[in-house]
């Protein structure tokens, strides 16, 4: 091939290859992505009453143990383990038939000693009578006297016996001292009870269920802006019983989100833990429809001063920064910027802000994970989407 056909070829691919270039599509331009949606809230305004919150412990006023005063064979036993008992209901019953013998044994010897005070006394009038005509000796004068004060002294000991016998064969029934819960009998039909057994178990115990105890430790700070509040209000401090407050308790069982159960405070400790800075403080709850137990843990709440306006959000719109707390709030052009809070009480899933918000800030309330502070994004209100302050958090 000539060198003109070559250099005439070459041409002709060179501009194939430029018109495939030129004929290219261009590449598109990347699009921006929408700001992400949160849902805002504005807080909510309304009044409320601050208080102290605590955990507690239930707690029986009254718990016994219920040991044999005498022993003997276990004859009977009267309830099912786990029953609530009445004051004075019978419990067990120890074989009777050694102390009824017992009992027939002293009412002989209370007989026998009344006869003898009876010889005896008669004896002493015969030989007093005989002393105005000398015809009995001053010495025989005073033995009458002496057998009548024995004879005297042997009723009052078989008295005695008499009346511990009818104590003992009173003890064979045992019966509940208080009111209350019997827990699971230690001992079963047939077994010998010894009263004098060294650390032998009680035969069952008894809780008192109403009312219940609720005890919580209360910090110093409390305390001290209690007593404070009081010395305000023009009310004594220096109260001889904690019953004279009047101060209503509120409390919750551990399943339960409202404080429905109402007790009266009843016992304050009079010094404060050095270890812990708390002080022991104890309500009295009624217990009628049985919600307690003694031994669950209760959430406690202590009203404090009289009801004030305030703004609430929901709990879970409230971010924690180690030992900051804050919130996310979107303005008017959809910027997001961060609101450091102080928090107050709980109320129904809400939270008391003391500073840091207004009542007309928009509070993002779902979508925190989509927004940070300096970005934008759209803002829905809450009461466009249908959504409940009760959702949970994201």
């Amino acid at each position: 091939m000539s060198r003109i056909n070559c250099n005439a070829i070459y041409v002709l691919l060179c501009f194939a290859f430029t018109s495939v270039l030129g004929c290219a599509p261009e590449q598109p331009k990347p699009v921006e992505a929408p700001p992400p949606e949160v849902t805002v809230s504005k807080p909510l305004e309304k009044k409320v009453t601050e208080f102290y919150e605590y955990i507690g412990r239930t707690e029986s006023p009254d718990f016994v143990e219920i040991r044999a005063r005498v022993s003997g064979y276990l004859k009977k036993v009267f309830f099912d383990d786990g029953d609530e008992v009445t004051k004075d209901q019978p419990l067990f019953e120890i074989d009777r038939r050694p102390y009824e013998f017992a009992l027939q044994s002293a009412e002989a010897r209370l007989a026998q000693a009344n006869a003898q005070l009876k010889l005896a006394t008669l004896n002493f009038q015969r030989n007093d009578s005989l002393k105005n005509t000398n015809a009995i000796t001053q010495q025989d004068l005073d033995e009458a006297i002496q057998q009548e004060a024995n004879a005297t002294a042997e009723v009052k000991s078989a008295e005695a016996s008499l009346a511990q016998a009818r104590l003992d064969l009173e003890f064979c029934t045992i019966t509940a001292p208080i009111s209350g819960r019997i827990g699971q009998a230690n001992i079963t039909v047939g077994n010998l009870i010894s009263m004098n057994q060294v650390n032998a178990p009680p035969l069952a115990t008894i809780a008192s269920v109403d009312p219940i105890h609720v005890s919580f430790d209360a910090d110093e700070l409390a305390v001290l802006r209690f007593r404070e509040y009081r010395r305000q209000q023009g009310l004594d401090v220096d109260f001889k019983n904690v019953k004279e407050l009047n101060q209503k308790v509120l409390i919750a069982l551990s399943n339960e989100n409202d404080f429905r159960h109402v007790g009266i405070l009843d016992f304050i400790d009079n010094q404060v833990r050095t270890s812990t800075g708390t002080l022991l403080v104890r309500a009295a709850v009624p217990n009628k429809d049985r919600y307690f137990a003694p031994g669950f843990f209760v959430k406690v709440r202590i009203p404090f001063g009289d009801e004030q306006p305030a703004i609430l959000i929901p709990e879970r719109a409230v971010l924690s920064d180690q030992s900051l707390q804050y919130v996310l709030v979107v303005a008017e052009d959809g910027t997001v910027s961060r609101r450091d809070v102080e928090l107050g009480v709980t109320e129904d899933k809400m939270r008391v802000v003391k500073s840091g918000l207004t009542a007309e800030d928009r509070v993002i309330i779902n979508g925190l994970q989509r927004a940070r502070a300096g970005m934008k994004v759209k803002a829905i209100d809450e009461s466009a989407t249908g959504s409940t302050t009760t959702e949970k958090k994201e």
